[in-house]
C-alpha cells in the first residue's frame, strides 16, 4: 500500500511537471485568450470589469476544495517519506554507561517513525531515569528533521561497595548498583566498605568529593570502623601503603595535611588523626 501511494503521488506529481514545461502551453494560451475576445467582440477591460466579480467568487470556491485537499497530500507524502523516519541516532556523554546499554532501555532504532519522540520526551526521559539510576539526566532532540541525538549526563562514580556477591558501584547521589561491576576500576576508585547506614554514606560521599584530587586517588579503602569511644572512626589505606585513623566528622579537613605528613614518613606507617595527629611505623 505505501509503495502503490508513492508511485501514484509520483506520478501525479511529474505530469504537473511536464504539462508546465511543455514550450507550447504558453502560445495555446495566448491563443485562446484571443479567440474569445474576437468571438464575443468584447474590450478586454470590460471583460475583466463584467467578469472579475464572478471570477473572484470561483477562484475562493476553488481554492476552499483546492487546499484541504492539497494539504492532505503533503501530510500523507510526509508520512511514507523517509523524512518522517529516524535516520540516525548518536548518543552523547554516556562516559561509563555503555550505549548500546542506553538504547536498549530507550528501545528506539533507526528506521523507527520519528512520532516515538516527538510527543514522547517527557515520557521517555521518565521511563529511562527509573529503569537506571546512574543516568542524572537524559534528552532527545531532532536535527534535520530525522537525526535523533540523545545527551546524556550520569552520575559522578565515587568507589565501590563490597558485599559476598561482588563489587557494586557507589555513585555522587549516594545510591549503589543493582548490579555487580564485572571488572572494577579499582586503580581509580576506592572501595568504600560497612557503610550500612545511608546516611554515613551520604556524609562520606560528600566529605570525599572534597579533597584534592591527588589525596582522592591515593584512597584505596575507606572502612567506617566505629569504637565504643569513637563512633565514627575510619580507616583509611592509602596506595602508597599508609594507613590513616580518622573520623567521619572531620574527614574532609585532616585529610589535607596528610601529603605534608606523609612526605616525612621514612616507612609505611599508621597515622592517627582523632585527636590532632601522630604516626608510627606498620609493624612487618
Amino acid at each position: 500500500m505505501k509503495d502503490f501511494l508513492q508511485n501514484y503521488f509520483n506520478k501525479i506529481k511529474n505530469s504537473i511537471l511536464n504539462f508546465f514545461k511543455n514550450s507550447s502551453f504558453k502560445s495555446r494560451m495566448v491563443k485562446l485568450y484571443k479567440y474569445v475576445i474576437d468571438k464575443f467582440k468584447i474590450n478586454s477591460k470590460s471583460f475583466e470589469k463584467i467578469n472579475g466579480g464572478k471570477f473572484k467568487q470561483n477562484l475562493k470556491k476553488s481554492l476552499l476544495l483546492f487546499l484541504p485537499l492539497l494539504f492532505f497530500i503533503l501530510i500523507l507524502s510526509y508520512f511514507i517519506s523517509p523524512l518522517s523516519k529516524i535516520d540516525s541516532i548518536t548518543i552523547n556523554g554516556n562516559g561509563y554507561i555503555s550505549k548500546s546499554h542506553i538504547s536498549s532501555k530507550m528501545n528506539i532504532e533507526k528506521g523507527d517513525s520519528v512520532f516515538k519522540v516527538i510527543g514522547h520526551r517527557k515520557n521517555l526521559t521518565k521511563y529511562i531515569l527509573s529503569e537506571d539510576h546512574r543516568i542524572k539526566s537524559i534528552s532527545f532532540s531532532l536535527t534535520s528533521f530525522n537525526k535523533l541525538v540523545v545527551n546524556v549526563n550520569p552520575y559522578k562514580q565515587i568507589g565501590y561497595e563490597t558485599r559476598k556477591s561482588g563489587q557494586y558501584l557507589i555513585l555522587e547521589n549516594g545510591s549503589v548498583s543493582n548490579n555487580p561491576v564485572n571488572n572494577p576500576n579499582d586503580n581509580k576508585y576506592p572501595y568504600i566498605v560497612n557503610f550500612d547506614n545511608r546516611e554515613n554514606l551520604n556524609t562520606i560521599i560528600d566529605k570525599y568529593l572534597k579533597l584534592p584530587k591527588d589525596i582522592r586517588d591515593n584512597i584505596r579503602v575507606i572502612s567506617y570502623s566505629p569504637t565504643k569511644i569513637y563512633p565514627d572512626e575510619l580507616h583509611v589505606y592509602m596506595r602508597d601503603g599508609n594507613k590513616i585513623i580518622i573520623l567521619l566528622s572531620n574527614f574532609s579537613y585532616k585529610m589535607q595535611f596528610y601529603r605534608s605528613i606523609a612526605t616525612k614518613l621514612k616507612s609505611r606507617s599508621i597515622i592517627n588523626m582523632e585527636v590532632g595527629a601522630y604516626s608510627y611505623p606498620i609493624k612487618k
